[in-house]
């Protein structure tokens, strides 16, 4: 008994985990089709030194804007198949990269590496006012 309850564990953990990840994944695509805002997809990863002093740029406007476009950050090691399509559709190729899209869904921007505070509200107020 004590055998099958450790396989049944060994079994419902990682397919858990799994579902639960690619829930959240399926979460940020959902959100990318806010019709009422425009969006900022943010494509990352954990391992990029980059990524991380985008992050904290990106922390410090999105108080200010987050009423007027969708911040959507995006693990670009996911292995979710709507996420690696997004990554496909949008063709990219580094981290990080950021996406800005319409109401629509449409690419009107895109912005390779990291980028400045400044550089960052001035894209965003583009992407507003487009």
């Amino acid at each position: 008994m004590k055998n099958i309850i450790i396989s049944l564990l060994i079994l419902i953990i990682p397919v858990t985990a799994y579902l639960f990840l690619n829930q959240n994944s399926a979460d940020y695509m959902a959100m990318a089709n806010d019709k009422n805002n425009p969006s900022l997809l943010i494509y990352t990863s954990s391992m990029c030194l980059d990524c991380k002093k985008m992050k904290e740029v990106i922390k410090e406007v999105e108080s200010s804007y987050s009423d007027k476009i969708n911040f959507i950050s995006i693990n670009a090691l996911d292995n979710n198949r709507k996420i690696q399509d997004s990554i496909k559709k949008h063709d990219v190729k580094v981290v990080p990269t950021l996406v800005f899209t319409d109401i629509n869904g449409g690419e009107t921007n895109k912005v390779e590496g990291y980028i400045p505070k400044e550089e960052l509200i001035n894209k965003i107020e583009e992407a507003i006012n487009e």
